[in-house]
């Protein structure tokens, strides 16, 4: 992914898309292994909901149509945060 003097460039293809969204699970499975109380209260509040909703297709593939706005920017600001 390039980086953009206008802000955070979205994925280009699905595989990119993918990667983000794997990158958010990685970091919300960090957050629950943390036992720290304040981020868990936090990923709670603002992550949780909107990742549990996420499905698979029997191929292991996701089902975008599972995947919410909200999602869809903290997995790829977690990838823009990474880069820059």
């Amino acid at each position: 992914m390039k980086t953009s003097k206008y802000g955070m460039p979205p994925p280009k293809t699905r595989r990119e898309f993918e990667h983000n969204l794997f990158l958010l699970a990685e970091d919300s499975h960090r957050v629950v292994e943390s036992g720290n109380d304040d981020l868990l209260r936090n990923f709670f509040w603002a992550t949780y909901p909107h990742v549990k909703n996420i499905k698979n297709h029997p191929n292991g593939r996701l089902n975008f149509l599972t995947i919410n706005e909200q999602a869809r920017l903290q997995a790829n600001m977690k990838k823009w945060m990474s880069v820059t």
